[in-house]
Formats: structure tokens, C-alpha cells, sequence
């Protein structure tokens, strides 16, 4: 389907993070400091998905289809999978909103590779660990809490 190496896309969503990153900053700055602001920032950029569905939504209603006639398992994970999304985003506008900027912020949350391993442990009994991404967990976690040690 894509011609490019995976490591292409993973770059450019990188580098789309980092647009995506310093512009929940400066909206977020302009909103009062509130609950409401990291929740206002999630229903903003959910948007992007409300102009697109014209064009994408019989694919889209066969897929949740399909889901949703899975089994249970797939239908627990659908629905953890929604709430996860809406957790884990709005936590990250709080702590962009409350940290010195947003490269703070990132630089924290790319601490999720690690997680994602863990996680595949806990629930799958699936392990990707090889050397390499142990020393590269370890040098994420480590400039991590010197991150926190600087802006704390």
C-alpha cells in the first residue's frame, strides 16, 4: 500500500507532533487555566475527523461493523480504546497548559514507547524487547528525570 519505509511516517508524525504540540500551547494560552481548557483543546482538534467523515464514512461504518460483531473482547477494547484516547490527550493539554512550554511537555511524553512495552507485557504476555530497545527505553527514562530535575 505505502512505498515509503515505515520510518518515514513515523518522522513526519513526528514532526506534525511538534506543529501539533506548540499550537495547543498558544491556543491554550489564550483560554482561561481551567479544566475546561484541556477539554476545549481535545474538541478542537477532534474536528479534523468531522471533515473528513463525508468523504471516508460507508468504510468507516463497515469497519465499526465488523468490530463490533467481533466478539466481546474487541468490543471492551473499542470502547477502552475511546476513553484512553480522551484521557491520555486531555492529561497531555494539562500538562502542556501547566508546564514552562511545550517542549517540556513532549520531550515527557515521548516517554510512552516505554509504556507500550510494559503495557504488551501486562495485557498480552508479548515481549519486543531486544538490546536496542532496552538502552533506547533506558536513554528515554533517563533524559526524561533530567528534564524534571531541570524544570521542576
Amino acid at each position: 500500500m505505502f512505498s515509503w519505509p515505515w520510518w518515514f511516517f513515523s518522522i513526519l508524525a513526528a514532526v506534525i507532533w511538534g506543529l501539533h504540540f506548540n499550537l495547543v500551547v498558544k491556543v491554550s494560552n489564550a483560554l482561561p487555566k481551567d479544566i475546561y481548557t484541556p477539554l476545549t483543546i481535545f474538541v478542537i482538534t477532534s474536528v479534523s475527523i468531522l471533515l473528513i467523515m463525508p468523504f471516508i464514512h460507508h468504510k468507516l461504518y463497515a469497519n465499526i461493523q465488523t468490530l463490533w460483531q467481533s466478539g466481546n473482547e474487541i468490543r471492551l477494547s473499542v470502547l477502552v480504546l475511546v476513553f484512553t484516547a480522551i484521557i491520555a490527550a486531555n492529561l497531555l493539554y494539562i500538562a502542556m497548559q501547566l508546564s514552562p512550554n511545550a517542549t517540556v511537555a513532549a520531550l515527557l511524553d515521548i516517554t510512552y514507547p516505554v509504556f507500550v512495552a510494559i503495557v504488551a507485557w501486562l495485557l498480552y504476555r508479548e515481549s519486543h524487547l531486544d538490546w536496542s530497545v532496552l538502552v533506547g527505553g533506558a536513554l528515554i527514562l533517563c533524559g526524561s528525570m533530567i528534564i524534571v530535575w531541570k524544570h521542576n
